[in-house]
């Protein structure tokens, strides 16, 4: 099995580690703000779970020492980094992924499915705690979305994009749909995390690189121009 390192071991680097647990070796285990670099030699990829500011400068370290990268989402802060980072992994021939979980669950199909440039499309997110909409919800129905996102030009007028309209905690129950399709909860039908996990470890076919790739320049890109509209307290 692949040999991995996991920096970040908060409340979702933990569900991160059961997984990893599952299909490769996990050779360390660091938190963000531990010493990491002489430990790099011992894996192949790198699993970075750790808050949303340390990813660019630890990603950017793990990519020059020639490893492997996953990124948690938000991947960074801005346009540039992302680009930047993108680049460095070409430049050193290494891998880098951001975590697109959504995009393995069994409803996506339904959704790309039903998704047409001509509708109305309405997402409605609700969670129970009081979070950064535009850094936590955002990017999960920003790459779902993506099929009808991809092209020029367009008008990002928060909450709407498109023909698409965003309605975050517009309640206290927990909730989340997009173009009518339940995503709340999982339906049992794979384990959509393992599943990411496995593949990108395994180069499986179902990873798309250059799709992932593509994903998060542009959705960098869209909430950048969210947050030009002054609207980055979301």
């Amino acid at each position: 099995m692949v040999n991995v390192g996991l920096i970040g071991y908060g409340y979702w680097g933990k569900i991160i580690h059961s997984k990893l647990e599952q299909v490769s070796n996990v050779k360390f285990i660091c938190r963000s703000k531990d010493t990491y670099v002489d430990k790099l030699d011992s894996v192949d990829w790198v699993f970075v779970v750790t808050p949303d500011n340390t990813h660019y400068e630890i990603t950017k370290t793990c990519l020059e020492h020639g490893k492997n990268v996953f990124c948690e989402k938000p991947f960074t802060d801005n346009l540039e980094q992302a680009i930047y980072l993108n680049g460095l992994s070409f430049v050193n021939g290494v891998r880098l992924y951001v975590d697109d979980v959504f995009n393995y669950r069994t409803e996506i199909k339904e959704l790309h499915s039903i998704i047409d440039r001509e509708k109305e499309i309405k997402v409605v997110w609700n969670t129970l705690k009081s979070e950064n909409y535009l850094n936590r919800l955002t990017w999960h129905d920003l790459y779902m979305l993506y099929p009808i996102l991809n092209d020029f030009p367009l008008n990002v007028k928060w909450p709407r994009i498109n023909n698409i309209t965003f309605e975050y905690g517009v309640s206290d129950k927990k909730y989340h749909e997009v173009a009518g399709i339940d995503f709340t909860h999982s339906t049992g039908n794979n384990d959509a995390l393992l599943d990411m996990i496995n593949g990108i470890l395994n180069e499986d076919s179902i990873i798309d690189w250059n799709y992932n790739r593509d994903i998060t320049v542009q959705s960098e890109r869209i909430l950048g121009m969210i947050k030009n509209n002054n609207r980055s307290d979301i």
